[in-house]
């Protein structure tokens, strides 16, 4: 694959991780910003240059405020943040096992002395993504299509979709459509079928409606800090 292209989707991986992680202060947001910036001036569609601009409305203050209505409020049905609850309805399933094994194919461990959260945990899978691709642009070995393939590809879809329709999504409504369209890209490039959408409730929507919402991360709504995850990238955002 052409390495201008990898460079883009390793780009855009990066900046979809960021939101998904809890800043205490505007450091990394300004940096984010930077890149939302650069981004902005070569929008791939109309639906794209549209979500830029709205997202570019946004001071660090309106960001913090609509990420913990949208990923932490206990008050409000959660956004499930881990991979595997999308499809098995729960966290510590089978994606996460698939996540590690990506892992044990690269350089890069979870360093559960510092990270007590699983590694299919959505903002790490987009943040490995990023790396892998960055790697794979100085010739190592293809691990981000396994990654896609395996993983990402099933819960992407569900994840944007659930985003979109919660009460307070206005940051988290434009970056869904920005995931959408990374996940289209990737597809083509992939070579890669969307997964078939189930009839009635999906198993991610039937284990939310359970009473009480029994979801390790999703529930507890832990935040994440960016530096928990940076002992696998030392150089990004």
């Amino acid at each position: 694959m052409d390495k201008n292209i990898t460079k883009a989707r390793a780009y855009l991986y990066e900046f979809l991780s960021f939101p998904l992680f809890f800043h205490e202060n505007d450091e990394k947001f300004k940096i984010w910003k930077s890149q939302l910036e650069y981004l902005a001036q070569n929008p791939l569609t109309e639906e794209m240059d549209q979500a830029f601009k709205n997202l570019q409305a946004f001071d660090f203050d309106a960001f913090l405020k609509e990420q913990n209505e949208v990923l932490f409020d206990l008050a409000y049905s959660n956004i499930p943040l881990n991979a595997s609850f999308y499809e098995d309805g729960r966290d510590d399933g089978a994606a996460r096992l698939r996540t590690i094994e990506c892992l044990k194919l690269s350089p890069y461990r979870r360093n559960s002395e510092i990270c007590k959260d699983s590694e299919d945990f959505i903002g790490f899978v987009f943040l490995i993504m990023a790396t892998f691709l960055n790697d794979e642009i100085n010739g190592a070995k293809n691990i981000s299509e396994k990654l896609f393939k395996e993983v990402v590809n099933n819960f992407s879809d569900e994840f944007a979709s659930l985003l979109q329709k919660h009460k307070s999504a206005n940051f988290f409504n434009s970056y869904a459509k920005l995931v959408e369209i990374l996940i289209q890209i990737d597809r083509v490039l992939l070579a890669v079928e969307a997964p078939v959408k189930p009839e009635g409730d999906s198993v991610a929507v039937a284990s939310m409606k359970k009473e009480p919402f029994q979801s390790k991360m999703p529930t507890a709504k832990t935040k994440l800090r960016w530096e928990e995850f940076t002992p696998v990238i030392q150089d990004e955002l």
